[in-house]
């Protein structure tokens, strides 16, 4: 009698933990959450946070701080997650990330039952450096009051679209285009005007677009164009240097340069689930 009450006992137990163990496994989040992470190398910081999967994708938020002087390209169509095997690829826009900057990517991946994976890889590839101190492409001077608009440096297009040209100051305005193979800078704080004096000024003031500044290069990529402005203060020296009436000579220097891109090392970042979370916010 008492075997069989203890075989019973062990029955009981055993069926107890088999069912527990299967009602964990039938577990189902409708969101799963993973644990942010970083890492960190001689060039860059990445961060990866707000890492989540619902049944139809995984997302998650990649920063990438770039510790160096060049512009970083990052082109998330050459990264991969690997989920239970299976390499798989996203499509988001390409980033820049100008020189001692930081910026993010939201990485997103359509799929099927993602909030069943509790770890899968994230190779992120595709992440190029490119100097913008190369050597300067020769350009032609500028004479003020010009004779045309336009000119070209190399592979760059460009042509002044606005002029202020008086006593007190000159102010001018270009728009630029890069059509080569590499990548394309143009630095107006290179940029300096030649006086009838002889002498040679730098601009008091310049300025450039979206991915320059008042005092750092533009980056162009094949097929895009930005502006940018230079300005001249009133010069001393009476009517020799009087800017409405004497003629201005701007010297280009090492303003317009290329470079080609090269690719750094793929560094690979592991998801894992991040279970207290996952309880709190994600069944």
């Amino acid at each position: 009698m008492k075997k069989t009450t203890l075989a019973l006992c062990l029955s009981l137990i055993v069926s107890s933990t088999v069912f527990a163990q299967k009602k964990e496994k039938e577990v189902k989040y409708s969101k799963m959450y993973y644990k942010n992470l970083t890492k960190e190398t001689d060039d860059i910081n990445i961060t990866v946070d707000n890492a989540v999967s619902t049944d139809g994708e995984t997302k998650f938020k990649l920063k990438i701080e770039n510790k160096t002087a060049n512009f970083l390209i990052y082109k998330p169509e050459e990264s991969k997650f690997i989920v239970n095997g299976k390499e798989l690829k996203s499509k988001e826009k390409v980033l820049i990330i100008k020189p001692n900057s930081s910026d993010f990517r939201i990485i997103n991946l359509k799929g099927e039952n993602f909030n069943s994976i509790k770890t899968y890889s994230f190779v992120m590839e595709g992440l190029y450096s490119v100097s913008p101190d190369s050597k300067g492409i020769t350009a032609p001077d500028f004479k003020l009051p010009p004779s045309s608009n336009d000119f070209s440096a190399g592979s760059f297009k460009c042509s002044m679209t606005k002029l202020y040209k008086e006593s007190d100051a000159t102010d001018i305005k270009f728009k630029c285009a890069y059509n080569g193979s590499k990548i394309g800078f143009i630095d107006p704080s290179k940029v300096a005007v030649k006086m009838p004096d002889g002498n040679e000024y730098s601009a008091a003031k310049q300025g450039g677009g979206l991915l320059g500044g008042p005092s750092g290069p533009i980056m162009l990529m094949k097929g895009e164009d930005d502006s940018f402005s230079l300005k001249w203060d009133r010069m001393e020296g009476g009517k020799k240097m009087d800017m409405q009436k004497v003629e201005m000579t701007i010297l280009w220097r090492e303003c317009f340069s290329e470079a080609a891109p090269v690719k750094m090392n793929a560094e690979t970042l592991i998801m894992e689930f991040d279970e207290l979370v996952s309880n709190e916010k994600g069944k």
